[in-house]
């Protein structure tokens, strides 16, 4: 099976075409692709299916294999990659389990709409933590470092596993941020993502949610410039609204790494 291999600020995808509904995968072919040591390895895997109406369709999965509505990076890795495989011209829409995205390809850059941030929650007590929340495509739990009742940097993961999976956020759980606020237009976070189960190089839908939050507390206007931990930086733009935002937009850096070809039969069998 032809795949590429991409990152949206080291936040890294298996890319693939199926455009021509050729392709079947299962969920443990998804996991074995995903799998670091003896796969490709990826935070998730991106497949793009035909659509009716628009360039074509996004289909993502986590490296666990279960489905995700949105992924921010993904979504700009998705729009890259369709420009370099001749499915879609420079400026485009398609599809996806959250809506439909609009993308802008711009060389290495590429920029997305995310559309509304909804279901805000500001300073909500989750066990010792003092937590917001907001669902930019997918649910975020954001902590800001320097806040008493935020954990430290070292401990972040620890702290991360168990909001991840807390009553308030059942039965889907949470995302989790840790931030940093630099200045009125700029921050860095950290994301555990969901369904990877580890800390990634950096969350697109997470940068998105960090930043309407930290409008909502006065820390941030927009547009926003988030470095992510792999060092990258993603810039948010918004409208605030009481609900969370409005007209959201993504942009940062999608870059292909390398293609090939993969064994499937020999992967599944280990």
């Amino acid at each position: 099976m032809d795949f590429t291999k991409m990152h949206g600020a080291g936040n890294d995808f298996i890319m693939l075409n199926n455009i021509s509904e050729s392709l079947n995968l299962p969920v443990e072919l998804i996991t074995a692709l995903c799998a670091r040591h003896f796969g490709i390895g990826a935070d998730g895997l991106i497949i793009l299916k035909p659509s009716s109406k628009y360039n074509f369709r996004m289909v993502y999965y986590n490296s666990d294999g279960s489905r995700a509505g949105m992924c921010g990076n993904g979504a700009r890795c998705a729009a890259r990659f369709a420009v370099d495989q001749g499915i879609a011209p420079r400026k485009l829409k398609f599809e996806s389990d959250s809506g439909i995205v609009e993308a802008e390809v711009a060389g290495e850059w590429v920029e997305i709409s995310m559309g509304e941030v909804r279901e805000l929650r500001l300073n909500i007590d989750v066990d010792s933590f003092r937590v917001s929340y907001a669902v930019a495509g997918v649910p975020h739990a954001v902590l800001f470092s320097g806040d008493d009742k935020s954990p430290d940097q070292s401990d972040f993961l620890n702290a991360a596993r168990k909001i991840r999976h807390h009553k308030s956020f059942e039965p889907d759980g949470t995302n989790v941020n840790l931030a940093v606020i630099r200045d009125q237009g700029s921050l860095s976070y950290r994301t555990y993502e969901r369904g990877v189960e580890a800390e990634t190089m950096a969350c697109g839908t997470g940068a998105v949610a960090v930043s309407v939050i930290a409008a909502h507390l006065g820390m941030v206007k927009s547009p926003v410039d988030c470095r992510a931990a792999g060092g990258d930086t993603l810039r948010v733009s918004f409208i605030k609204k009481s609900y969370g935002a409005a007209k959201a937009c993504l942009k940062g850096p999608a870059v292909e790494t390398y293609s090939g070809s993969v064994d499937v039969q020999g992967i599944v069998r280990r």
